[in-house]
């Protein structure tokens, strides 16, 4: 049942309405909302339907044959959200306190990152923290970031600055953005151009939606070009084999590319006198109890300079 005060006429949510509400805006059908949950589909709706009677608005409505939430259900659907996310920390920080679990981690992070940085960070998270259950999950930034508010990811590693919201914002290191060129290119030769002379070659938009584009897009209008965008795309492994075919230059990271350029597959090249800096860091809830395998996460994530591969490609935030 909910609990309702009427002195202050506050309802007070259970757990298994908000549960109820949340798969059947994820879902879109009492059924298969049951299925998850374990109940039957009347006793989804009933859930449902107590929650309506006592908010005094409808909640969801049929599209077709899908059930799709009203804007007052996806308005209350993230309270119920964060309603559960304060209840599993509750319950980690309670468990912790026994020591009846090692603890849980969910880490979330973009293609590129879980490829050439986060095997190195988890190796040496292991090593320090053997018995912590880890589990890995990839994604654009908007889905990374609804599962962070879900509390189906515990923490974030990116590109920062994000827009704050309700979030810690942990800077770990800088690291240089550089234009990327095929070996025989003419720019190559010289390690440096000027921006007339980028300005007519086919560029290939580095597209990360929270923060690489938009500091590349003001990086080249404060130089005083507008790239000329034939493809966009958010797989940097993949945009710089399409640099060495020859089909465009890009700005990418340069620990991403250092070792391409080593082997001579790629040439870095800087516009004359500019330079672009972004800075990569982790993510996570504000919250009065970070759990333990979070903080173990956090201080190993600082100690970069041990475990990170290219670490002389970065630098650190102070520098």
């Amino acid at each position: 049942m909910m609990c309702y005060d009427p002195s202050t006429g506050v309802i007070g949510l259970e757990l298994a309405h908000s549960r109820a509400l949340i798969a059947l805006g994820e879902l879109g059908s009492f059924a298969k909302a049951g299925d998850k949950l374990h109940l039957s589909p009347p006793a989804v709706f009933a859930q449902v339907q107590r929650l309506e009677g006592e908010l005094g608005e409808k909640l969801y409505e049929r599209s077709g044959r899908k059930l799709v939430l009203t804007p007052a259900g996806r308005m209350m659907i993230e309270y119920c959200r964060r309603l559960l996310v304060v209840h599993d920390e509750a319950l980690d920080a309670v468990k912790e306190l026994r020591g009846s679990q090692a603890g849980s981690l969910y880490l979330g992070c973009g293609p590129h990152i879980s490829v050439s940085i986060v095997p190195h960070l988890l190796r040496a998270f292991v090593q320090q923290q053997p018995n912590v259950e880890l589990r890995l999950i990839t994604g654009n930034d908007h889905i990374l970031f609804e599962d962070l508010a879900a509390g189906k990811v515990d923490v974030i590693l990116m590109n920062l600055p994000v827009d704050p919201g309700d979030l810690v914002q942990d800077p770990l290191w800088r690291y240089e953005l550089v234009f990327v060129v095929p070996p025989n290119d003419p720019a190559a030769r010289r390690g440096s151009a000027a921006a007339a002379e980028l300005a007519h070659r086919p560029f290939i938009l580095y597209q990360r939606a929270h923060v690489i584009e938009k500091a590349i897009r003001e990086f080249c209008a404060t130089a005083g070009f507008e790239p000329k965008v034939v493809m966009q795309n958010d797989q940097a492994d993949s945009i710089k084999e399409l640099v060495k075919l020859g089909l465009g230059i890009s700005l990418l990271p340069l620990w991403s590319v250092s070792d391409d350029v080593r082997r001579g597959t790629l040439r870095i090249v800087r516009l004359e006198g500019r330079q672009l800096f972004s800075m990569t860091g982790l993510i996570y809830r504000k919250s009065s109890h970070l759990p333990h395998a979070a903080r173990a996460l956090v201080d190993v994530a600082h100690q970069w300079p041990t475990w990170l591969p290219r670490a002389e490609d970065v630098l650190p935030i102070e520098a």
